[in-house]
């Protein structure tokens, strides 16, 4: 089931990265606890991320949706009883703590969203005490030598209303649980307290969460202006093959496969990547900055509009003072009209047979308000009806047409790819149209330019300082 859902995920999502999976031991008892920003889809993409099986804990309400229900019996899941679903929750979640013990004991790793529930957007919401209490009874029960550790895992979805959207898994320093038996022998309520707020703490860390919307904007808007060397430099650990792994060739023949199908290039993985966690970083400097350094935090607003303002206008002019008759200008029109004109067919044929798909799972599922389920919701659709649109195409060519069997499968497997070549097409025709909308004037832009250069040095340069600040208060003494 994993290995088909590493496959379903490679074809579904722009982009997976996994940062720091080296955090998560590859043997002894693991307990991983991360954000929920989008339902069921979570547990996927951390099961499918690391090489070691996970066991879940998942509200015994999801396993009255027998589809749900059957899902989460192949992947493992646990029901946790709610006392407002199901009578006697408290005496059947002993047992299910009792199941989970065992596990441990045993050396596995177990999963769970300590939240309760779907992440708010772009935060991390209270944490409940479940995961504190089910590790340090584990702990108590084997005289905390267990060596149970904590691993937060921050699940960043770049959109999560995106039908193909990019997803940063990021894995963060492991907790020791012994760390906290001292406590938990003299004070067990505090002990779970203290563990609750550090995994809690952690979480915030690895995952993307904001409590004031202006300073998230700021932050998003920072993120567009400052380079990485601004920020300062990240370099997370990323999900690497096991290079004394010797796969079949079975499995070089798929993953061959699926590098054909890969969307984007390492350069733009990398730059997904730090792009989410500069924007973490940002928003913990600004965070910080609300409380104690409110004044230079206002400049820091006021430059970002006003640099925001003149860059649009710097646009602009860009496009009106730049005609086409220009030797660069002429070249660039030729090259999108070869593209626009040679693309057209491999378009029109992705077009053809993805539109009712495509048009199929978006419509169906935004009928969902929530948007977590919304966001599974694209995920089962999109499998369900792009897998049965291609197998039906698949037994029209079969039955109907006298094409050789090579042909067929050609003809099938260009399907996917030729769909994505219409989302490409279409940006890039978009982007075009606009510029030989507004080529008819003759602006001067330079003075804006240089205005630019100014002003974004400005604003990093009160940004590296607010920087300094932020490092210098919150560096360990």
């Amino acid at each position: 089931m994993v290995r088909i859902l590493r496959v379903i995920n490679h074809l579904y999502f722009v982009e997976v990265r996994s940062a720091g999976r080296s955090r998560v031991p590859d043997t002894g008892p693991v307990l991983l606890a991360a954000n929920h920003p989008s339902s069921i889809l979570d547990s996927v993409l951390m099961s499918t991320a690391l090489p070691r099986p996970i066991r879940y804990l998942a509200r015994s309400g999801l396993f009255r949706i027998p589809l749900v229900a059957w899902f989460f019996r192949q992947m493992g899941a646990i029901p946790v009883y709610r006392s407002h679903e199901t009578e006697h929750a408290g005496v059947r979640n002993r047992a299910v703590f009792d199941r989970v013990y065992d596990l441990f004991e045993a050396g596995g790793c177990v999963g769970i969203f300590p939240e309760g529930q779907n992440s708010p957007t772009s935060q991390v919401a209270p944490l409940r005490t479940g995961a504190a209490r089910m590790a340090l009874g584990a702990e108590a029960r084997n005289g905390y030598a267990l060596g149970l550790t904590i691993v937060p895992v921050g699940i960043n979805f770049e959109s999560r209303e995106l039908l193909t959207a990019a997803v940063l898994l990021h894995f963060g320093k492991p907790i020791c649980v012994a760390d906290y038996a001292t406590l938990h022998r003299t004070d067990p309520q505090a002990a779970v307290q203290q563990l609750t707020a550090d995994i809690q703490a952690a979480l915030r860390t690895q995952a993307v969460h904001i409590e004031d919307q202006q300073a998230g904007q700021l932050a998003e808007d920072l993120s567009q202006v400052l380079d990485s060397e601004r920020v300062g430099a990240i370099r997370p650990e990323s999900t690497t093959s096991d290079p004394t792994e010797s796969p079949s060739l079975w499995r070089r023949m798929v993953q061959l496969l699926l590098r054909w199908y890969q969307r984007t290039t390492p350069k733009d993985s990398y730059a997904f990547e730090q792009r989410m966690l500069h924007r973490v970083r940002i928003y913990d400097v600004l965070r910080w900055a609300t409380i104690h350094a409110p004044r230079a935090l206002r400049d820091l607003r006021v430059r970002v509009e006003r640099y925001k303002d003149h860059a649009s206008q710097t646009q602009l002019r860009y496009a009106l003072s730049h005609s086409f008759a220009e030797p660069r200008e002429r070249l660039l029109r030729l090259r999108m009209t070869l593209y626009a004109v040679l693309m057209a067919p491999v378009v029109a044929f992705g077009f053809v047979h993805n539109a009712v798909p495509y048009l199929t799972t978006k419509l169906t599922a935004q009928r969902f308000d929530n948007e977590a389920v919304r966001g599974f919701a694209y995920f089962v659709l999109g499998i369900a009806t792009f897998s049965a649109t291609y197998a039906l195409i698949g037994v029209g060519l079969w039955r109907y047409t006298s094409l050789h069997w090579m042909e067929r499968t050609a003809y099938v497997a260009l399907l996917p790819p030729t769909g994505f070549a219409v989302l490409s097409y279409r940006r890039t025709l978009v982007l075009y149209r606009d510029r030989i909308l507004v080529r008819t004037a003759f602006w001067k832009h330079d003075d804006l330019v240089s205005l630019l250069r100014t002003e974004r040095e400005a604003i990093a340069q009160r940004f590296q300082a607010l920087y300094a600040r932020f490092s210098e208060a919150t560096s360990p003494s």
